[in-house]
C-alpha cells in the first residue's frame, strides 16, 4: 500500500519516562492495538540494550496489528529488527544521506519546527511527511521550538506530502489543529498520561475523523 495513504490520523510516540517496563508495554499494546496506522519509537534516555529489549517486543506487536513502526534517530537498528522508518530531528541523520542508505520504500518524517523552508528541502529531498511543531508548550520537550498557527496555513498550500503537527496537543485543542487539516497528529502526554488508554484514543480519534 502506498505510504501516503497510512500516514493519516493520530500518531503516536513512546513515552521517555514510565515505572516499569511491564506497565510500558502494556500501555504501548493498548496504542498499537488501537486501530492505528503508524507509531513512533522515542527512546532518547535508555540505555541500548534496553531499547534492544523493548523494541523487539515492540516490533512484533506493530507487525500483529499491521501498524508501521517508525524509530526516532537510531537509524542503526532499522535493518536490525526491520522497521518501517525513520524520523529525522535536528542533528539527527542527514536526509539525503538517509534517503540514499535506506531507499525508496522506507518512511521518513523530517521534523521542520516553524520553518517553511525546512519543509520544502525535506519534501524535495525526499522525505515522506514534514513534522511542525511545538504547536503548544509541551513537557516532552522543555527546549521545544514554538511554531506558529499560521505556517500551517502556508503549509497547506505549498507541501504536496503529508504534514504532521506535535507538541502540547490534546484533546482540549485538537479541534483548533484541526481547522488547519494536517494529515497526522502526534501525541505522547495527551495519550500516555491518561488513566484509560484505549478510551481517550478512541475520543481522540472521533474529533480527528470530524
Amino acid at each position: 500500500m502506498d505510504n501516503n495513504k497510512l500516514l493519516k490520523g493520530l500518531y503516536p510516540i513512546s513515552p521517555s519516562l514510565y515505572k516499569s517496563d511491564i506497565d510500558y508495554l502494556n500501555n504501548l499494546k493498548c496504542v498499537i492495538e488501537s486501530k492505528i496506522n503508524i507509531f513512533q519509537f522515542r527512546s532518547k534516555t535508555l540505555s541500548f540494550r534496553r531499547k534492544r529489549y523493548l523494541l523487539n517486543k515492540i516490533a512484533m506487536m506493530c507487525q500483529d496489528n499491521n501498524v508501521k513502526l517508525i524509530i526516532n534517530d537510531e537509524y542503526n537498528l532499522i535493518k536490525t529488527f526491520d522497521l518501517d522508518g525513520l524520523h529525522i530531528g535536528s542533528n539527527d541523520k542527514d536526509l539525503i544521506a538517509a534517503r540514499k542508505y535506506f531507499g525508496k520504500k522506507i518512511i521518513i518524517g523530517k521534523s521542520c519546527y516553524n520553518s517553511m523552508e525546512l519543509a520544502k528541502y525535506s519534501m524535495d529531498n525526499g522525505a515522506s511527511y514534514v513534522s511542525f511543531g511545538a504547536m503548544y508548550p509541551t513537557k516532552s520537550k522543555d527546549s521545544a521550538i514554538m511554531a506558529k498557527h499560521s505556517v500551517l496555513i502556508n503549509a497547506k498550500k505549498i507541501i504536496k506530502i503529508p504534514i504532521c503537527v506535535i507538541g502540547g496537543i490534546n484533546k482540549s485543542n485538537i479541534s483548533t489543529l484541526m481547522q488547519y487539516r494536517p494529515d497526522m497528529i502526534c501525541m505522547i502526554t495527551g495519550i500516555f498520561s491518561q488513566k484509560r488508554i484505549g478510551s481517550e484514543i478512541k475520543k481522540i480519534n472521533s474529533m480527528i475523523s470530524k
